[in-house]
């Protein structure tokens, strides 16, 4: 595979804020990307969806930048801006001309701590949220997904929809909101990522000169949840409005917990640090298992199911998150095909592998694409800026240029003792979506 790796430098403000900055001088364009460590995994019973809905209300307005200017000058001044919330984190982007990369900055540094949750902008905010949700809950796809999570993760706060349960949105307080904010939005639970045009010489003054005056927070402290083994199976069905019948399957995975930023040579190590390394090379194995089963017209599960017409689409992926990963199998079947015909013809290309590794040409096809698709994802600044990001949350923004050598690395043994370990009975949730016609 490909020696490419992207270059970063590290930085720290004295607050705790994390700077990372990665050149990339194809064209005189910054992105600058705000982290901050809270997501919907941060939450529980009574609040769910506050990550989300705190989100929200950081583009309603502060002192400096009343609601609707943010996006009105960055518009103005030729660039793009969004955010989102995962599990995991809450970020917020702005990709800028360099000329104009200062305003992101301002941009940043202001909200950080002066937004200001109008009470009536708050209640508007709620209306948009619970019809967003309303919206989701009208898909056969999400109130499937939503079972088969909510069935997955027994204890982990997981088991939750990142946008909330209905429930506590509709009692959520503007105080709750704001406790959330001032708790989680400060520079020792955040940091940035720049990526364009911008050298660290020319960015770190910058940043400090916005940056430095802001407070640390003393209530940033979460404890880490660990999900009970899966010790039986467990299957949810749903029936409702919609055209064709939905499987789902998800397995507990391995996750990048401890995981080396290069997992090792062989060469000198103990069978300790070899075996830890064979532990740690286990998620890139089954991102490998999931692409031979679904990625491309000549997959596995493709060839056994949307050629024979018995599905209309297959989707497998590997879901890591920052405590855990899920290994995943969706479905949409065709009206030729029932759930039960479907679900046997899965099972049994899962359990295929942990007796079997994939075949050479198989490996091949989907180390090259793997590949292409990586490079892919890090061609444009907002992109890298992103994707170093996401990374960072992980645990650590060097698994980034881990990750194509570490699939490199693992062998046809530890594909196959990755499915032993993932496809097992005990350790599968299995939903169905059946739908109700008239």
């Amino acid at each position: 595979m490909t020696g490419f790796s992207v270059n970063v430098s590290e930085h720290f403000l004295p607050n705790g804020l994390k700077v990372l900055i990665a050149p990339l001088q194809q064209a005189p364009i910054v992105s600058l990307w705000a982290f901050y460590r809270v997501g919907s995994r941060h939450e529980q019973i009574g609040i769910t969806g506050i990550s989300h809905w705190v989100e929200h209300m950081l583009f309603k307005g502060t002192p400096k930048f009343p609601k609707g200017k943010i996006a009105r000058i960055i518009q103005k001044h030729g660039g793009t801006l969004n955010g989102h919330t995962t599990y995991d984190h809450t970020a917020y982007f702005e990709t800028l001309p360099k000329e104009n990369w200062l305003i992101a900055l301002e941009i940043e540094a202001d909200r950080m701590t002066n937004a200001l949750f109008e009470p009536q902008e708050t209640e508007l905010e709620r209306g948009v949220i619970l019809s967003e949700l309303e919206m989701y809950e009208n898909h056969p796809e999400y109130r499937l997904f939503l079972e088969v999570i909510a069935a997955a993760f027994q204890v982990h706060p997981y088991r939750n929809p990142i946008i909330g349960w209905r429930c506590d949105l509709e009692r959520m307080t503007r105080d709750d909101l704001y406790e959330h904010y001032r708790k989680f939005y400060a520079p020792n639970n955040a940091f940035l990522v720049l990526s364009g045009d911008i050298t660290p010489e020319e960015a770190l003054p910058e940043v400090e000169k916005r940056f430095n005056e802001l407070q640390p927070s003393s209530m940033v402290k979460v404890n880490e949840v660990k999900e009970p083994k899966q010790r039986s199976e467990r299957r949810v069905k749903v029936k409702g409005h919609g055209e064709l019948p939905l499987l789902m399957m998800v397995f507990h995975a391995p996750t990048y917990e401890n995981l080396p930023k290069d997992a090792g040579e062989e060469k000198g190590e103990t069978n300790q640090s070899n075996s830890d390394n064979k532990n740690a090379l286990l998620p890139y194995a089954m991102h490998i298992l999931a692409d031979v089963l679904g990625k491309g017209r000549t997959s596995r599960l493709y060839r056994k199911l949307v050629e024979t017409q018995k599905a209309v689409s297959v989707w497998v992926g590997n879901s890591i998150h920052k405590e855990e990963a899920l290994f995943s199998v969706f479905v949409t079947l065709t009206d030729q095909a029932s759930l039960p015909e479907v679900e046997d013809i899965v099972w049994s290309e899962l359990t295929a592998l942990t007796e079997k590794p994939p075949e050479p040409d198989e490996l091949e096809r989907v180390l090259h694409m793997e590949q292409a698709d990586f490079l892919r994802s890090l061609d444009g600044v907002t992109e890298r800026a992103y994707h170093l990001g996401a990374y960072e949350i992980l645990g650590d923004w060097n698994l980034l240029n881990a990750h194509l050598p570490n699939l490199q690395k693992v062998t046809t043994d530890l594909l196959v003792e990755g499915a032993k370990q993932v496809f097992s009975e005990t350790n599968r949730t299995v939903g169905w979506f059946e739908p109700v016609k008239g």
